[in-house]
């Protein structure tokens, strides 16, 4: 499924690149693997090609050309304020952009990373770059004023795509998801570029959900495997019993329990749940990450497509 964070602030976002999404000290990615990829219209307006430099996120995060380091979307001027509480306000800065996650059903994120499918692993990568393009159709850009938003269909967004959750108790989950960062620009007929009206992204999120989640059914039914729907419609692949798969996402259960203790419902309480109950990552070596997960091999279904 897709779910789509709060603004990401220029700091926000640098940081996140630098800690979180490309980090070659986390094993929160594969290692090995490219450092993220950039998808969408704008992407190859700026000729932005191959793995997401550290100096071309942070570019667009400030609103920048990625190459020439041009302006291209103003900042808002921004001072602190006393609130009617007397308390001082700061402004939130520069919005960078959003982060739009994708995530994998667990027992797909199972077959791929456990069963060692790369074929499944291809077959998710597919069904988000799929679903991310549709979702860049809804694309519209801030006028300001009185005016109404417009529809551009263009954005640039820069993924990467990670394999396990975080950790609960020192042990991180494998679970097959993808962070695309949807920067805080369009562009307009003409080349004007324009800050994003993000409710367009917000009102196509379940939209693009059904999206992944049909591509992902459709390829999966092309390699042989038998689905059933699971959670919110998403396709699950046959052979796993529920006590297995929840036992498998220690990381949503310990979101649940915290949203069911303080009686929290909705999405916004998850997020703010899932903030709230994080660990910090730590460092695995991906020998010690693999020998934990092929414990859990003989957990498998016995028939696997070749």
């Amino acid at each position: 499924m897709l779910n789509i964070s709060k603004p990401l602030s220029a700091n926000q976002a640098q940081t996140y690149h630098a800690k979180e999404f490309a980090s070659p000290e986390q094993t929160y990615w594969q290692k090995g693997a490219a450092l993220g990829e950039w998808h969408g219209e704008l992407a190859k307006r700026f000729g932005l090609v191959g793995a997401v430099s550290a100096d071309d996120f942070a570019r667009l995060a400030q609103g920048q050309h990625p190459v020439t380091g041009d302006q291209l979307v103003s900042h808002r001027a921004v001072h602190e304020y006393q609130g009617q509480d007397g308390k001082t306000i700061n402004p939130v800065e520069h919005r960078a952009g959003w982060d739009a996650t994708f995530s994998a059903p667990k027992s797909v994120s199972l077959t791929a990373l456990v069963g060692h499918d790369d074929r499944v692993r291809d077959a998710h990568r597919e069904a988000v770059n799929f679903a991310l393009s549709e979702l860049e159709r809804f694309t519209q850009a801030r006028i300001g004023g009185n005016h109404p938003a417009e529809t551009t269909g263009k954005f640039v967004a820069a993924t990467f795509e990670h394999d396990t959750a975080r950790p609960v108790d020192g042990y991180a989950a494998p679970q097959l998801h993808t962070h695309a960062v949807i920067f805080n620009m369009t562009e307009r007929d003409g080349g004007t570029m324009r800050a994003l009206q993000p409710r367009s992204l917000f009102e196509s999120q379940q939209f693009a959900t059904a999206v992944y989640q049909s591509f992902l059914t459709f390829r999966l039914s092309q390699l042989g495997y038998e689905l059933e729907t699971g959670r919110s419609g998403a396709p699950e692949i046959k052979g796993y019993s529920r006590e297995y798969l929840e036992a498998s996402s220690p990381r949503s259960q310990q979101i649940r329990e915290y949203m069911e203790t303080n009686g929290y419902e909705g999405h916004e309480a998850a997020q703010i749940a899932a903030h709230s109950t994080r660990d910090n990552k730590q460092i695995y070596e991906s020998s010690t990450r693999g020998s934990t997960w092929r414990s859990s091999e003989k957990f498998l279904p016995d028939r696997v497509p070749s």
